[in-house]
């Protein structure tokens, strides 16, 4: 072999190759695609008097409801409770590691404020504003929406019982004469089946 200059190689790295080869050209990378977990955070805010409550209602991605229901210092203004409600439900949500939420509640300042419509000018709101804004960035998606009140219902339930108040139990019942004009409007409107006057039913 010395007389025509031949000399052998190891066919290993060569086989290396075409290996290397086919697993790139027939081997497709596919990632899994992971759907987030999302919750649900209804909000409000209620003040009785000289007392302050915040409402949370969170629901979980399996439909389990959890409530909760704080007083705050009464030195709040409406809005700071509104901002402080909000901080205080995103917060919960960092602490069981969501990564995907969607918030409604009943303010509109709020709402727009989260959103960036509106620019937010009260220094100790500013405060609470921008921690809500902080924390929002850790979650993967987010929406903000804006609700009427009646939809609002639990979270309102839950503030007004932090703050204190209370409905009125039973309803007042006045004792009218027999004479009094207004007897017979009202005991039209206890039993709408009795004959009256047809100016007592329009």
């Amino acid at each position: 072999m010395s007389e025509f200059d031949l000399r052998y190689e190891s066919g290993k790295a060569v086989k290396g190759q075409v290996m290397a080869d086919f697993v790139v050209q027939h081997c497709r990378l596919e990632l899994a695609v992971v759907d987030l977990v999302l919750w649900t955070l209804f909000f409000d805010g209620s003040s009785c008097g000289n007392d302050y409550g915040i409402g949370i209602r969170l629901i979980s991605p399996r439909g389990a409801t959890f409530e909760f229901s704080f007083p705050i210092e009464a030195s709040a203004t409406n809005n700071q409770v509104e901002c402080r409600v909000i901080l205080k439900g995103i917060q919960l949500l960092r602490e069981i590691k969501a990564d995907a939420v969607e918030i409604f509640g009943d303010s509109m300042l709020m709402i727009n404020l989260l959103i960036g419509e509106y620019d937010c000018k009260d220094d100790i709101l500013r405060i609470y504003h921008e921690e809500c804004l902080q924390i929002l960035k850790e979650f993967k998606k987010v929406t903000i929406e804006h609700v009427p009140k009646f939809y609002n219902g639990n979270a309102n339930r839950l503030a007004q019982h932090a703050s204190g108040y209370r409905l009125i139990e039973g309803v007042m019942t006045l004792e009218l004469a027999a004479d009094d004009w207004r007897k017979e409007i009202v005991d039209y409107l206890k039993d709408p089946s009795k004959k009256v006057d047809k100016k007592v039913r329009f």
